[in-house]
Parts: structure tokens; C-alpha cells; sequence
């Protein structure tokens, strides 16, 4: 079997579908970009919140781990991103049950054709009740909506086996604290072939991008 020829991650993957008709070839143009140029993809512009939350999960002081967070983004020449990173910090925290705990994960990876999907940044918690979410945590500005974060829940869900058994799909649109799951009425064969539909149609957005 041939590997797949184009490779994205879990949030990027998110924001295509979030993206809408007028503003997705210009969204895989600046990913296929950034997926290309080594230099554009070593420093991404959430990673290191993101590196703070898997460390907040497990810390007795989440909010200080998070404070020292927006406090080296303000030490940055982006003037944006410590706003950025206070908003998605404090939504964070909002959405974070009470008592859980940060539980290990792996990494894996969705495919379809020649599109393959790595669920990276995925957060592992651990309630008092000894439930466990499988958490994709969402930082960029624009609202998500159920519809958008069923796209993203649908993989994840498919991948529960594999990175964290047992584990409920999440999603966490942080900036605006509000939580994501799938629908005990969700009609998850429809919901398989609009991903798997999307898969193709990102795929061709790709080989056409310059």
C-alpha cells in the first residue's frame, strides 16, 4: 500500500473545514506553504500554548503554568499574541472539569486516499468519576460551531482505540470556553462520508495550490 502524499495535522484540519468555499484554496495554499518550508513550520504560532496546556493539565498551579505562557509571548514582537494567548488561556481553564487530571496520549493518524490526518496536540484528562476525554483544543479566533467540530470529533472518535481507549471525543473552542462532543444522535455514517467527501476535496485543493 502507498503511503498517502499529503499529511496535515488534527487543528489544520479544523480550520479547513471551518474555512468555508471563498476562503479555502487560499487557507491550503498558505498550509501546503508552511507544511513545505522547514522554517515556516519549526516555530508555529500556537505551539507553545498548546506545549502549555499539556503541562497545565498535570500541574497542582494551572494557572500559574499558563500565566508564565502569555508572560514569554509578551516578550515577543507580535503585539497580538499574548491577547491571544490570555483569551485561549482563560477559556481554557473555564472548560477544564473541576478535579481532572492529565493522562498520557499517543499519536495517530486518520487516512483516507492520499490524505493522511495526525491527531497532534491532543490532551488526555482524567475526571474524578474516572472518566477520560480525548481533548483537541482549539485557540484561533474564529467560532467553531457543532457541524465544524463534528468534522474533527468524527476522527478522533475513530481513533479513541488508539491513543486513549475508552476516552470521550472533545473539542474546546478556548477562546470562546465552549465545549464540543458528538451527538448521542449524530448520524455517523453521514457524518463518515462528508469527512471522507472533504478528504478528496482537500486533497485537489492541494495539487492546485502554487
Amino acid at each position: 500500500m502507498s503511503s498517502p502524499s499529503v499529511t496535515i495535522g488534527g487543528l489544520q484540519w479544523l480550520d479547513y473545514a471551518l474555512a468555508g468555499p471563498r476562503r479555502t484554496m487560499a487557507m491550503v495554499t498558505e498550509q501546503k506553504r508552511r507544511y513545505l518550508d522547514p522554517d515556516a513550520r519549526a516555530v508555529a504560532y500556537y505551539a507553545p500554548l498548546l506545549a502549555g496546556f499539556r503541562r497545565a493539565v498535570s500541574s497542582p498551579d494551572r494557572s500559574t503554568v499558563l500565566d508564565r505562557v502569555v508572560a514569554k509571548a509578551a516578550q515577543g514582537r507580535e503585539l497580538s499574541k499574548p491577547v491571544a494567548y490570555r483569551s485561549a488561556s482563560d477559556g481554557f481553564l473555564r472548560l477544564l472539569p473541576r478535579g481532572a487530571t492529565g493522562v498520557p496520549v499517543a499519536q495517530a493518524a486518520w487516512r483516507d486516499g492520499d490524505l493522511s490526518i495526525v491527531l497532534r496536540h491532543m490532551l488526555g484528562l482524567r475526571l474524578r468519576d474516572d472518566t477520560k476525554f480525548l481533548v483537541a483544543p482549539y485557540c484561533k479566533k474564529p467560532e467553531l460551531s457543532q457541524e465544524v467540530a463534528d468534522v474533527l470529533l468524527h476522527l478522533m472518535d475513530a481513533l479513541i482505540p488508539e491513543i486513549l481507549p475508552g476516552a470521550t471525543a472533545v473539542v474546546y473552542d478556548t477562546r470562546h470556553a465552549r465545549r464540543y462532543k458528538l451527538g448521542a444522535r449524530t448520524n455517523r455514517r453521514s457524518l463518515d462520508a462528508l469527512v471522507r467527501s472533504m478528504a478528496s476535496g482537500y486533497v485537489r485543493h492541494w495539487h492546485l495550490a502554487a
